[in-house]
């Protein structure tokens, strides 16, 4: 970097000096940063491009109020997140303790909880981030790298026909037999097809 005044020299050593202390303290804490910086800057030491020069300088950090609130919200964010990876975790291996961590806050539940919800609440997590969320990742990139007009319709057949072909009750139940009959019907080669000719000498 080029500088055209000796104080612009300095400020550069400055910044260079002062960033990596600085950036190892959280912002609300700026008493003890100011405290970490000024034991580094009180130390003389030569100035990069100026023979013959020595640095040493005492700072000032200041937070303003919008900045002090920011601080907090990212502070407040960052425990709330790292509560919630623990709960995530306890899910997984223990829902016994998320139970007794409810009603350690929430002594007067105890009457209408049942542990069966929190293992069932378990199992869904655990399985929806094994199975479930990856299988509907693959039928959406299907989704993507065939035709825009097509690709939604050919994932939706794709279920549909493992639906009914499975579990037909559970297709009635929802209402949805008239739907798939409609498209899985639609995606049936023609009558005397060379498909269709093949599939009846197999008999």
């Amino acid at each position: 970097m080029d500088h055209y005044t000796p104080e612009s020299m300095v400020i550069t050593e400055l910044m260079r000096i002062s960033t990596p202390v600085t950036e190892c303290w959280d912002a609300l804490d700026s008493r003890g940063a100011e405290d970490a910086l000024n034991a580094t800057l009180g130390q003389p030491r030569p100035i990069h491009g100026l023979p013959k020069s020595e640095l040493s300088a005492r700072a000032q950090l200041t937070l303003s109020s919008q900045a002090r609130a920011d601080a907090e919200q990212y502070h407040e964010d960052r425990t709330r997140m790292a509560r919630l990876r623990y709960l995530k975790e306890q899910l997984y291996s223990d829902p016994e303790m998320v139970l007794l961590e409810h009603l350690e806050r929430r002594p007067g539940d105890i009457q209408n909880l049942d542990i069966k919800d929190f293992q069932r609440l378990s199992r869904s997590l655990r399985v929806g981030g094994s199975w479930w969320y990856p299988l509907l990742d693959c039928l959406e990139a299907l989704s993507e790298e065939l035709p825009k007009q097509h690709g939604d319709l050919i994932a939706m057949k794709l279920l549909l026909k493992a639906f009914k072909d499975t579990l037909p009750d559970l297709i009635d139940k929802h209402g949805l037999r008239d739907l798939a009959d409609q498209l899985l019907k639609d995606s049936e080669p023609p009558s005397g097809s060379p498909r269709k000719a093949a599939d009846s000498a197999k008999y």
